[in-house]
């Protein structure tokens, strides 16, 4: 419950900030950086939270960050609704927010996995993602609607009380206290140990290259969807949330399915060829110039969406030793935080090229490195059994 509404706040500000960036500027390549500082906390940080999460008391983190999330938000709001808030003091809010939200994704993954058998990973993490795919459906149309009848300032601030009601739902979560496995170890250490047990471990690399890949696509696609939105397909704000949240609806039957039905044999295939699926179907939308088309296109960019999504923390969390999953998922954080950067083309290729051609643009680089990583790291296209785990994961980098 305290993640679905999480992530109802992260998909509305995903669209809001979009809007609201392209109506303050008029610059598409003004909301392409916009996404870029948003994701550069993981980057910055993202190791280091991951030491963080180890090291304290998983559910006081995630409850205090929801906390500073939410006062963050309705200082947002109330500086976009009651004074005129120029471009470098929404980056440093996007900025500041993003930090609160570096802490929370990886802390809450690992609060999962604490908590559930290993032999029901796969389903929880599936039910999980389908809340947060359930999330991007009204995300996206309160964004639109709130915008488009009385502005972005109480999108915000409807986020930031939203994000209240999350953290006190999470501080009624009982979890049994975890004994510290780094006590007596300096953070920089942990971050070491860490990244000395990612390098060590091809089967974690690969997965990680493709979480870059990905990473390189998705702010491109998600930045200029308002952009070709308006312009392209003459969609006003609202309709802009429509085709957002048509993906959302892909994305929650996705996750649905793979919690379902997914074998843990077949991980890997999932999260590479489902990654695979979203460039197609992002690169189809880049292509439409008919709304009903482009819903199509952005329906068929959910499924590949929930099978990243889903199979990205699955494959981590069952490669990595449990001690071990704080540190690894803020190497997550860091390679999220990774991909943003390629962002900063955004903006001179729809100079000269325009959105749709700068977005294929992107996605063709993305599919380039996608079958890169199959070529360098083969055991993220196999089967993921025992044997595969055993020979490239967490018993090897144990010895």
């Amino acid at each position: 419950m305290a993640g679905g509404l999480s992530a109802v706040v992260r998909w509305l500000d995903m669209l809001a900030i979009g809007i609201f960036t392209y109506q303050l500027t008029g610059e598409a390549g003004a909301v392409a950086f916009t996404f870029v500082i948003r994701m550069m906390p993981r980057l910055i940080f993202g190791l280091f939270v991951g030491a963080l999460i180890d090291r304290f008391n998983r559910k006081k983190l995630w409850v205090g960050s929801l906390l500073f999330v939410s006062l963050t938000y309705l200082m947002l709001g109330i500086a976009i609704t009651f004074y005129d808030i120029q471009y470098w003091q929404l980056l440093s809010f996007v900025f500041i927010l993003a930090i609160g939200w570096s802490i929370e994704f990886p802390n809450r993954k690992a609060i999962i996995a604490d908590t559930v058998p290993e032999d029901l990973l796969a389903r929880a993490i599936g039910i999980e993602w389908s809340t947060d795919s359930l999330a991007k459906i009204p995300g996206p149309l309160i964004a639109g609607g709130l915008i488009t009848l009385i502005g972005a300032g109480w999108a915000y601030l409807l986020g930031g009380i939203i994000i209240i009601v999350a953290a006190g739902v999470a501080s009624r979560v009982s979890l049994e206290v975890r004994e510290p496995t780094t006590e007596g170890t300096s953070s920089l250490t942990q971050v070491k140990d860490g990244l000395r047990y990612v390098t060590a471990n091809r089967l974690l690399i690969g997965a990680l290259g493709v979480t870059i890949v990905f990473n390189l696509a998705f702010p491109a696609y998600n930045s200029l969807l308002p952009v070709i939105g308006k312009d392209i397909l003459e969609a006003d704000a609202f309709r802009v949330g429509i085709l957002g949240s048509i993906e959302g609806v892909g994305a929650v039957i996705g996750s649905l399915w793979i919690a379902q039905s997914s074998r843990e044999i077949h991980f890997n295939q999932i999260y590479y060829f489902g990654t695979g699926w979203f460039l197609l179907c992002a690169s189809a939308f880049a292509f439409s110039e008919i709304y009903l088309a482009s819903l199509l296109a952005i329906f068929g960019v959910g499924f590949g969406f929930a099978a990243f999504a889903t199979m990205q923390t699955a494959i981590l969390i069952r490669v990595a030793a449990p001690e071990m999953r704080g540190r690894v998922l803020g190497v997550l954080s860091f390679c999220i935080g990774l991909g943003p950067l390629t962002a900063v083309q955004v903006g001179p290729l729809v100079n000269a090229v325009g959105p749709q051609n700068a977005l294929l643009i992107v996605l063709l680089e993305g599919a380039v490195l996608l079958i890169a990583t199959a070529c360098f790291f083969p055991m993220i296209i196999r089967k993921l059994s025992p044997g595969l785990i055993e020979k490239h994961g967490r018993t090897m980098v144990a010895k």
